[in-house]
């Protein structure tokens, strides 16, 4: 398949490359510079990479990548920095994603989202516990990363897009690690999203959207829904220690 990343450059967009380079896929990007990714990506043979920026590109030249492509992944997220998070465009992933539907205008089309377990699906009656509540209430108001990755969500989820199925991959707290592990999906969180979390790791996440974007199965399992994301065997320790209390 031919896959377009946006967020190439970052932490899980490369990892979602590589994987998908390794299994025989074509990857298209942009990049400010690509010089920044790894060399065993940049330099492949299935590696289609142009210079630029998502929210930059003219709209031509962007609808000719996505014309080229069968499924998209957004891997884009703000940087940890003071400028990352309360610096423009406080909206980043909502507008990327916003161009990426209105520019996609062939049948069928995959669009994967990579967001936040702490982005709530309203439609999906999610109980959270109080503490979490508060805190999320608090975080939509300060923190723009935290509002911009709802927006995302919400912008897939209330519009109808006749060109376009989606899937909004929600990972736990994000981790490092260096091979792929056992990892779980469900449709609604199965732990806290603020206090008594579990941990994901990006290359986990990595594999489950190259997964969603390439098998059929997989992604008539999770097309149109949410899937929590977590490492299995810090559920279980995680499952195990709460049901001591």
């Amino acid at each position: 398949m031919k896959i377009f990343i946006a967020g190439l450059t970052g932490a899980t967009g490369r990892l979602l490359a590589s994987q998908l380079l390794a299994n025989g896929h074509t990857v298209f990007g942009l990049a400010r510079d690509p010089n920044t990714l790894p060399i065993n990506i940049r330099s492949h043979w299935n590696m289609r990479i142009q210079q630029g920026s998502l929210l930059d590109i003219p709209d031509k030249e962007l609808h000719a990548v996505l014309n080229e492509v069968e499924g998209i992944a957004c891997c884009l997220g703000h940087n940890l920095t003071r400028q990352g998070i309360w610096g423009q465009p406080r909206t980043l992933v909502r507008d990327a994603v916003q161009r990426l539907v209105e520019l996609t205008q062939h049948t069928p089309m995959r669009l994967v989202l990579m967001s936040s377990n702490g982005v709530i699906n309203i439609h999906n009656n999610e109980q959270l516990k109080r503490v979490d509540r508060a805190v999320i209430s608090i975080l939509r108001k300060i923190l723009p990363p935290h509002k911009d990755n709802e927006l995302a969500a919400a912008l897939l989820q209330n519009q109808t897009y006749p060109n376009l199925e989606w899937c909004i991959v929600r990972p736990d707290n994000l981790v490092d690690h260096d091979d792929v592990t056992d990892y779980k999906a469900f449709a609604s969180p199965q732990l806290g999203v603020i206090t008594d979390t579990g941990q994901t790791s990006r290359i986990n996440v990595a594999h489950f959207m190259s997964t969603l974007l390439t098998d059929e199965v997989t992604w008539e399992n999770w097309r149109g829904q949410w899937p929590v994301l977590y490492n299995a065997a810090d559920l279980h320790e995680k499952c195990v220690s709460l049901s001591s209390f």
